[in-house]
């Protein structure tokens, strides 16, 4: 009898809902404050809160820090450029998700 190994995957499922500290979004994405701060002064992701020390952040920060980021190492992409890049791919896959539900 051959016995089959299987793999086990954990994680978290990271929701809109869910708020996130400053601190908290760079140990999740592996980023200094700083890279977070240009992101936010870029316009790509928007926190809540008015002042830095009450800043929250969503789920979807992960992602597209994330992102952000292997752009830059990956293509060498400057902040802008990464903007750019990355509302296009989420806008080509809210698109794709409608053709799929039609």
């Amino acid at each position: 009898m051959v016995e089959q190994m299987t793999d086990i995957l954990s994680g978290y499922i990271i929701e809109d809902e869910t708020r996130l500290t400053l601190r908290q979004l760079c140990d999740a994405c592996a980023v200094h404050a700083e890279y977070i701060i240009e992101l936010i002064d870029e316009g790509f992701i928007e926190p809540s809160g008015m002042e830095k020390a009450h800043w929250c952040f969503n789920g979807m920060s992960i992602r597209r820090v994330q992102r952000a980021k292997r752009l830059q190492h990956d293509l060498g992409i400057n902040l802008a450029g990464v903007a750019l890049a990355v509302d296009l791919m989420d806008e080509i896959e809210m698109l794709r998700a409608r053709l799929e539900r039609m």
